[in-house]
């Protein structure tokens, strides 16, 4: 199975500073999140490169547990992450881009389905279902960010 990617974007009425902070704070990872039950740090570290954090979420009804690791954190332009361990091996993260209504929020997330645990059918499906939930999160995002 090869690799992944979905990426999308969202104009915010705010600031990249104020929408970089938001998400700089992990607790509020999981609010926008669908399917994230999970996302706590490992340790004390709670920003910057190097904070690990204990995510959860669920997948066709199958809890998913994995490691990530802040890989990249350049206030107020990119949060980023890679997976450390659990079945999936992901990256992605969040840019903040000044743009002329706010800030143009974009999230990318690469991923490997495991080959041995899932055929071509239902990596198409988890596919699907990662993008509805991601688009979904954009929506959720801008209107959160709107109403502080």
């Amino acid at each position: 199975m090869s690799r992944l990617e979905f990426s999308a974007g969202v104009t915010v009425k705010t600031t990249p500073e104020r929408a970089f902070d938001y998400f700089a704070d992990y607790r509020h990872v999981a609010d926008v999140l669908e399917g994230v039950s999970r996302w706590e740090p490992v340790g004390t570290k709670t920003r910057g490169v190097g904070a690990r954090y204990t995510v959860e979420m669920a997948v066709f009804g199958l809890p998913l547990k994995s490691v990530l690791r802040l890989d990249r954190w350049r206030r107020p332009d990119e949060i980023g992450w890679i997976s450390e361990s659990g079945l999936i091996k992901q990256e992605g993260g969040f840019r903040f881009k000044p743009d002329p209504n706010g800030v143009r929020i974009e999230l990318r997330i690469a991923y490997e389905p495991p080959v041995s645990v899932i055929g071509a059918a239902v990596a198409r499906r988890l596919d699907g279902m990662v993008r509805h939930r991601l688009e979904s999160a954009l929506d959720r995002i801008r209107e959160t960010l709107e109403s502080l």
